[in-house]
């Protein structure tokens, strides 16, 4: 391995981590897990990837609890965690999608990672709803479509940023390491 490809993953990984600030800032608990964790999965190794979601999920609660005040009680903490677990089953999904579409077209797979991504997310926070109670109107289809067009924008936009960064050598290429 040369230099650069050793130094290039902990630079986008920064980058990747300072647009999680960012989305914390601009959406609370709406941070687009499913996108970071899928873009994470199709430019990173699965460990890194997983490492990096935990990453932005870590920055999302600090700036949560510590800037935007959400109350420190024994629910929010725990709907905290079950983001946490939703942000690494992001990842999963992704990995998981990425390996059954190696040889897939360059527009399909990341497109599949995706999906996979935000459905093993979504999933989490399903099962998480029931276990800690959550209402009917979080999953209604306005609020599922929202949820789903977010990640969606957050997601491409991501994507664009990381084809930038491969262009000017500070990121990867989009080449699927989650398949290996």
């Amino acid at each position: 391995m040369t230099e650069s490809v050793l130094r290039k993953p902990p630079v986008w990984g920064a980058g990747l981590i300072a647009a999680a600030i960012l989305f914390s800032f601009a959406l609370a608990c709406g941070m687009p897990f499913a996108a970071l964790g899928a873009v994470a999965a199709l430019t990173l190794p699965p460990r890194d990837a997983m490492l990096l979601a935990g990453a932005g999920w870590l920055a999302n609660q600090a700036i949560g609890f510590g800037y935007l005040g959400y109350p420190l009680d024994a629910m929010t903490m725990a709907w905290g965690v079950a983001l946490g677990a939703s942000a690494l089953a992001a990842v999963c999904g992704a990995v998981l999608a990425m390996r059954h579409a190696v040889g897939a077209h360059a527009m399909i797979g990341p497109a599949v990672a995706f999906l996979a991504a935000w459905g093993a997310q979504q999933g989490v926070v399903f099962l998480a709803s029931l276990i800690l109670g959550g209402t009917a109107s979080a999953f209604a289809p306005s609020v599922v479509w929202f949820i789903l067009w977010t990640n969606a924008l957050a997601f491409v936009s991501l994507i664009a940023l990381q084809i930038f960064g491969a262009r000017v050598g500070l990121a990867t290429p989009l080449s699927g390491q989650a398949a290996g």
